[in-house]
């Protein structure tokens, strides 16, 4: 079962990663388009999100690194230019300089391991810088020779301008593209983005933000204006999640590049010098690589307390709460349910002959039968119900909002799900199996142990009674007929 799941997983990622080779190229040339029609500063787009987009897709895709695809984005940069007017040699030497950065960055960001490629490791952040810093270095090696060539300019403004101007676009756009949802994640984060928009306190990072920006315009963009927003944005980075966080962060840095564009918070004088303009550029990508640093170190800490807690509640072989983590769970939604005035049913279930299935196939194939049984179990009760694993083959359910028919119900499908068909062992063989169920339907003590030691009561009368069947305890049997 598991190894079917993991097969599906790889198949899944096989196909995001066509998809991925499908649209990059397409995607590519919309992305240049409106980098292009963006106004210039020394011919080059003030903003140009296009070379972080391809490497983004390249880094979360990797099936879609490969030389097809790199010659249709080299069409697709070519094509944009040329379709805008670019002249021959500005547009091949512009887009040789695009696709070597891009190349350097991915070659460098290749060996990182998947947790790092979505910045949620330690280091995420320092290797991604790594890579960007190196490969915008590589654009302005380019601007060596491109800026006297293409704009009559000096090779150190030139080397200097694009690599400003080169990493500030990595720093803003690409951690938003790596920290992207994957596709079956996007409802997960709609619901997450509703609460936020109902929870006003959810949107106090945000509303600071805003207002330190403000503050920052008011002040008529004195020295440190544009580090007004600093500790809003690490409330950001502290209150959201990551994706949401490089969202932040790259709304600030297209604020920021629009009101020096536009003089609102720096006027043409005091921007006079192009070694200002490149000043303020790299401040720029400076602060909003700061949030993402954060909020990248908060996500790895997060992750590991989340594995953390999946070590110390759910048994490791068949993925179910442990024995005090489903007292837990379950004993809150007994609680809840008995207060609400529902009955609640509690299940003790136990795979009959389970040693005779050890010493005959061995423990490696009880192990199996073990985790099918809790596939199975999983599948057949609702997605209200607590299901553990307390020791050995003795497993247990809570059902709040439960009736004693639908408890009747639910465990004659797991009884007849059992027999419909034996377990298929990884070697090829098969191993029929039952289970034995007790049921207990409580409707005023919330008490779980006791629940469950009436449940284990009718446990006993299953298997006396001749196994692979389900009981009904004599209190829960009589509760119903004095109802």
């Amino acid at each position: 079962m598991r190894l079917a799941d993991q097969n599906a997983r790889h198949a899944d990622g096989a196909h995001q990663g066509r998809l991925a080779s499908m649209a990059l190229a397409p995607g590519l040339f919309l992305v240049c388009l409106a980098g292009i029609l963006s106004q210039p500063y020394l011919g080059l787009s003030t903003f140009w999100p296009a070379n972080a987009f391809m490497l983004g897709m390249l880094v979360r895709f990797p099936g879609a690194n490969r030389l097809s695809v790199w010659l249709n984005c080299a069409l697709a940069f070519f094509l944009a230019d040329l379709l805008m007017g670019t002249s021959l040699v500005r547009n091949l030497t512009l887009n040789g300089g695009n696709l070597a950065t891009v190349a350097t960055a991915c070659y460098l960001l290749r060996p990182l391991s998947q947790y790092d490629r979505i910045l949620k490791g330690r280091k995420s952040t320092i290797h991604v810088l790594r890579a960007i810093l190196v490969a915008s270095l590589v654009a302005g090696m380019f601007g060596i020779f491109a800026n006297p060539l293409l704009f009559g300019g000096s090779s150190k403004e030139g080397f200097l301008f694009w690599t400003a101007t080169e990493m500030v676009n990595y720093v803003t756009f690409l951690p938003v593209l790596l920290t992207l949802p994957r596709a079956t994640a996007w409802k997960v984060v709609a619901a997450r983005q509703w609460i936020a928009r109902s929870n006003p306190r959810n949107l106090l990072p945000l509303l600071a933000l805003i207002g330190s920006i403000a503050g920052a315009v008011l002040v008529g963009g004195r020295p440190g204006a544009a580090l007004f927003p600093i500790p809003a944005l690490l409330w950001c980075a502290l209150a959201y999640d990551l994706f949401l966080t490089a969202c932040v962060s790259l709304g600030f840095a297209l604020w920021t590049l629009f009101a020096l564009r536009t003089g609102l918070m720096w006027s043409p004088t005091e921007l006079a010098a192009r070694s200002d303009v490149i000043s303020v550029r790299l401040g720029v990508s400076l602060v909003a690589l700061t949030p993402i640093a954060v909020g990248s170190v908060v996500a790895a800490r997060n992750d590991l307390l989340q594995r953390y807690r999946l070590l110390a509640d759910y048994d490791p072989l068949t993925n179910l709460r442990n024995r005090r983590a489903f007292l837990d769970a379950g004993g809150a939604a007994l609680d809840r349910s008995l207060d609400a005035g529902q009955s609640a049913a509690v299940m003790m279930l136990d795979l009959d002959h389970f040693k005779s299935i050890n010493d005959q196939y061995g423990h490696r194939a009880g192990d199996e039968v073990l985790a099918a049984f809790a596939s199975t179990l999983k599948n057949l009760v609702r997605a209200q119900d607590v299901v553990g694993r307390l020791g050995g083959e003795e497993f247990a359910v809570v059902l709040p909002d439960c009736t004693l028919v639908d408890a009747g119900a639910i465990a004659e499908r797991i009884n007849s799900a059992l027999r419909s068909g034996p377990v298929g062992l990884e070697d090829g063989r098969s191993i029929q199996t039952t289970v034995s169920i007790g049921v207990h339907v409580e409707r005023s003590e919330p008490n779980l142990e006791n629940a469950l030691g009436l449940a284990d009561a009718a446990l006993y009368h299953a298997k006396h009674n001749g196994r692979n069947r389900f009981e009904i305890s004599s209190k829960a049997s009589l509760a119903s007929a004095a109802a």
